[in-house]
């Protein structure tokens, strides 16, 4: 085994105060370097001021408190001041301080001063931190940190999909825990066992995975694989020497709950709609924001335009088209590729019963609204939202673009969605199909003409061209317009980066890898550009794969790519192999095994032993940000919703681990928002995962 460092997993140090301002501070900038200091400083107040630790998103700190320090340099003006430091957490949704003043010697010269956390916080546990306060009148701050010699949370070894596994399918689990910690070996017995029962019905040996995975979790991991056995019933597993697994259910339809209650997620999300206890059960609510039905333009606000419908887009209540068309388009690529998975009543949602199949109703709701969002040029506006971007002011206001002018990617973005469902709804409503073409056409001819209408947006950056690429493959397959394919073959060496080796798939601000694949559903297609595509996504491909074979968590990401919305990364990449796959008539097992371990991994074979999907499994988070449906209140968060999940870069400071770097808070954006774009890659792989199993 290899030599292990002993401080690996030591708590790490947070840098509260150091070169950079921090936000949300009441005192002036930083001040620069002294000739002999290290550290620009800060002058404080005599009340406390506020530093925020992780961009006013709580933080667990809990683990700080029996042994861990504040250190602070400090310096006074003359010397025998007065310095109070303290926090303010979250607490059931409310804001809750403590401070205290320090007993500490205070000079004119600059000292380092050590505060117990256990001397500031005895009234609370910090497991809900979001700022450090300090004050103390004159009194220059620099360096400040919070330490400990404690370790991080050890979970508990087993991870297993809380939901379970196909009887013909491969079933792994894993074990795994920090390697001085974990008391099982290589070559140990595990046993599976009927719950019901509690008979021993398989056995076998634990295997090696890593006997140290420094790069994502810090932990040695071994696998429990029993695939030989596949007899229907609810089973968990143990080990000699650690606690038993969470139970789960080996069944032919095991998903099939998971695919309905990622898709149930976008009736929850409906706006300017009653949410009813026929429909919402528990989760009955009114319309949130009613004055979408007369919403001023942003650029006159003496006109208003009815903007209601659609989805809210995350655990705000704003509605953006960009996002919206991404979730729309990948829940028609869902029923495209696995028709036999979606049927008419699956969702228990208001339009069941009417002969279409339920996501087909539900996307409908999404189009609808983005029909809404059509300007008489052609444009598109770019969401519906307070001007000051903050929900609670009532305000609702139609975001047009650059002034009076729509810009040209949240019009794509909505062109190439409308165009691509223009085809599927033909066979259920073909006047409905014609209302989304010609809008769709619409669209088209305004990009033609403004071809180069960008601001930077919340979604879509500026001069982000790929969606007018995507644009022109979605109005190509859905009319045979020959200008749209002029524009697509024109551009078409411009976004083969979209399958770049190393990249990701899809994203909001990059579509253009559904340019090509839309392409590949055309009827008139120039199979040199066919030739070149299949070539670049074998490339791409094989790339990915490097990924998941290399990753001992067995998904496929970039260990760079832990950022906001990285289960959107973990998720897409398996769609879009399946996909590519599809299309190309390729072997699509190895997207079919990536997708597999891709929704193991939110289903609790990650590094946490959670269930990432709201109100499933045993160990499930219990919320997501929403100030929809708040995770503290009495019912929480419908089933069915997905945060957009692990975030080493706006969670760092919650462990040095990157796989660990989400909090369960219905505070927490960074790690625990959900979104409509993220919601629908996992209703994707729920449907592939359940039409292997059909």
């Amino acid at each position: 085994m290899q030599r292990i460092d002993t401080e690996y997993n030591t708590l790490q140090t947070i840098t509260v105060l150091g070169r950079e301002m921090p936000d949300g501070i009441a005192v002036s900038a930083l001040q620069p370097p002294e000739d002999t200091s290290e550290f620009p400083y800060i002058e404080l107040h005599a009340s406390p001021s506020a530093i925020v630790l992780r961009g006013w998103t709580p933080t667990d700190l809990s683990l700080y408190v029996p042994n861990g320090y504040v250190s602070v340099e400090v310096k006074g003006t003359n010397g025998g001041e007065r310095l109070e430091v303290g926090f303010e957490e979250i607490k059931n949704g409310q804001s809750v301080s403590v401070t205290k003043v320090l007993d500490a010697e205070i000079t004119d010269e600059w000292n380092i001063v050590t505060i117990p956390l256990a001397e500031i916080v005895d009234e609370t546990d910090l497991s809900g931190a979001r700022q450090f306060l300090i004050g103390g009148e004159d009194i220059q701050v620099r360096n400040i940190t919070i330490s400990s010699p404690d370790k991080e949370k050890f979970f508990p070894e087993f991870k297993v999909n809380q939901l379970g596994y196909t009887p013909g399918s491969e079933k792994r689990a894993l074990v795994s825990g920090f390697p001085e910690k974990l008391a099982v070996y290589e070559g140990d017995i595990f046993e599976l066992v009927d719950k019901t029962t509690g008979n021993v019905v398989y056995s076998g040996q634990l295997s090696m995975i890593s006997e140290f995975d420094q790069a994502y979790s810090g932990e040695q991991i071994l696998c429990a694989d029993f695939s030989d056995f596949n007899v229907e019933g609810r089973y968990y597993l143990r080990a000699d020497g650690i606690d038993d697994s969470l139970s789960f259910e080996i069944s032919e339809s095991v998903y099939d709950e998971l695919l309905t209650n990622t898709m149930r997620y976008y009736y929850y999300q409906r706006a300017n709609e009653e949410i009813t206890t026929e429909y919402g059960g528990n989760y009955i609510r009114s319309d949130q924001t009613p004055r979408d039905f007369e919403a001023p333009l942003s650029y006159d606000r003496d006109v208003t335009i009815d903007v209601s419908g659609g989805w809210y887009d995350a655990g705000d209540v704003g509605k953006y088209v960009s996002p919206g068309a991404t979730a729309a388009n990948t829940l028609l690529w869902a029923y495209l590729m696995f028709p036999d998975c979606f049927s008419d009543g699956q969702n228990n949602i208001p339009e069941s019963g009417n002969g279409i199949p339920d996501i087909l109703d539900e996307v409908r709701v999404e189009l609808d609204f983005l029909l809404k969002m059509q300007d008489n040029s052609g444009g598109f506006y770019i969401k519906v939202k307070s001007m000051n971007e903050n929900d609670g002011d009532g305000d609702r206001t139609v975001w047009v673009g650059d002034g009076d002018r729509c810009i040209t990617n949240s019009t794509a973005d909505c062109t190439a969605v409308l165009a691509f469902a223009s085809k599927i709804f033909r066979e259920y409503d073909p006047d409905y199909a014609d209302t989304l073409l010609e809008a769709a056409e619409r669209g088209w001819a305004y990009i033609e003409e403004n071809p180069n209408i960008y601001i930077a947006t919340n979604y879509s950056g500026e001069n982000n061209a790929s969606s007018a690429f995507w644009a022109s493959a979605c109005v190509y397959y859905a009319t045979g317009s020959e200008s749209a394919h002029s524009w697509f073959l024109g551009n078409f060496d411009s976004y083969i980066g979209s399958l770049k080796v190393g990249t990701n798939g899809h994203n909001v601000g990059n579509m253009g890898i559904y340019g090509y694949y839309t392409y590949l559903l055309c009827e008139n297609r120039d199979e040199e550009v066919v030739s070149k595509i299949a070539e670049q996504f074998e490339g791409w491909q094989r790339s990915v794969l490097g990924r998941y074979d290399a990753n001992p968590w067995r998904i496929a990401i970039n260990d760079w790519s832990f950022w906001w919305g990285s289960f959107n990364i973990i998720l897409g990449n398996a769609q879009e192999m399946y996909i590519g796959c599809s299309l190309l008539g390729l072997d699509t097992s190895d997207a079919e095994k990536v997708s597999q371990d891709a929704v193991n991994f939110i289903t609790g074979v990650n590094p946490m032993r959670k269930c990432f999907i709201t109100g499933m499994g045993e160990s499930p988070i219990k919320c997501t940000f929403s100030n929809i449906y708040y995770g503290d209140s009495s019912n929480g968060v419908p089933s069915g919703y997905m945060p957009g999940g692990i975030n080493s870069y706006n969670g760092g400071i919650i462990s040095r681990f990157p796989l660990k770097c989400y909090y369960d808070s219905a505070n927490d954006w960074f790690t625990n928002e959900n979104a409509i774009y993220w919601n629908a890659v996992m209703v994707f792989n729920s449907a592939l995962v359940v039409s292997k199993s059909q």
